[in-house]
């Protein structure tokens, strides 16, 4: 019963930010004259001009627009937190100040539309979403990478690899593949493939217990806009398998490497498109059309 009125409620805030429209800067616009009326010093949680904030509050609304499977982006949300914790300043007391200039917002701009209803479905959705930006309270959280679970890792295994620069030349020649692939490459059109390999190296550098210099947002939240099936991870997970191969390296240490990589895999692979969230208004999923030639 209670899954079903939270899906309710997600259902009605989607409603609610898609009919704002034309509306949708003179509430952001009332939000942060609220939210700065109740307490200035979150003009440094929330930094920047009028054009900057504006954006930062479309793209939190798009971010609640899309909180249908609100599982799938829980580590995206831990990560936003721990960013506004750690580098701005964030206070576990500043959600509720958020949420009052919120529902202030809603109320000044939609007026009698802002139903008994529709509020109380935005105060369902948002202490959702911020009990899952609180587990990282207080700031204490210093590692971008997320912990891994169960997963033992040899304390030695970034040495057993070959230390850093071998990860980047696994991950050289597994991009080159995948850029070139007539199927996983429709996920990085416009992308460079050596931004993304040199990310990808300092991220699971450190997931591997090494220096960890990843300044990048969790795999969940990079991804949660890509349609990525079990048979596109799959499919990506062969190739990664053969790079590492390709690179001289033994199918244990393959398997360890997997054994790390795949334990993302929960928060990025997807059953149904809907369960892409957007990052900003008006984007749109990204979706690889396997080639008739590989089915």
């Amino acid at each position: 019963m209670e899954e079903t009125q939270n899906a309710k409620n997600r259902q009605l805030v989607k409603e609610s930010i898609e009919q704002l429209g034309s509306k949708n800067e003179t509430l952001a616009r009332e939000f942060y004259r609220e939210l700065f009326r109740l307490d200035l010093t979150l003009k440094n949680v929330f930094p920047g001009n009028v054009v900057t904030l504006n954006r930062k509050f479309s793209n939190m609304l798009s971010t609640f627009a899309h909180l249908k499977h609100l599982e799938k982006v829980a580590p995206s949300l831990e990560q936003m937190g721990d960013r506004h914790f750690q580098n701005y300043g964030a206070l576990i007391t500043h959600f509720d100040l958020f949420e009052q200039a919120l529902l202030v917002a809603f109320r000044v701009t939609l007026k009698d539309q802002f139903t008994d209803e529709l509020e109380a479905a935005w105060v369902s959705v948002f202490a959702e979403v911020a009990e899952i930006m609180k587990r990282v309270a207080p700031a204490t959280v210093t590692d971008s990478v997320p912990q891994l679970g169960e997963i033992e890792v040899p304390t030695d295994f970034l040495e057993q690899i070959g230390g850093a620069e071998k990860v980047m030349q696994v991950h050289t020649r597994f991009y080159d593949v995948m850029f070139a692939d007539p199927w996983l490459g429709q996920f990085f059109l416009g992308k460079h493939e050596s931004v993304l390999a040199q990310k990808q190296t300092e991220f699971m550098v450190g997931a591997f217990g090494g220096p960890n210099h990843y300044e990048g947002d969790t795999p969940a939240f990079v991804h949660m806009h890509m349609f990525i099936t079990d048979d596109v991870a799959d499919y990506r997970e062969q190739l990664l398998r053969d790079a590492i191969r390709a690179e001289g390296l033994s199918d244990e240490i393959a398997d360890i490497w997997l054994s790390v990589d795949t334990s993302f895999r929960p928060g990025i692979v997807k059953e149904d498109i809907s369960e892409c969230v957007m990052k900003c208004r008006g984007q749109m999923p990204i979706k690889a059309r396997k080639p008739e030639a590989m089915a």
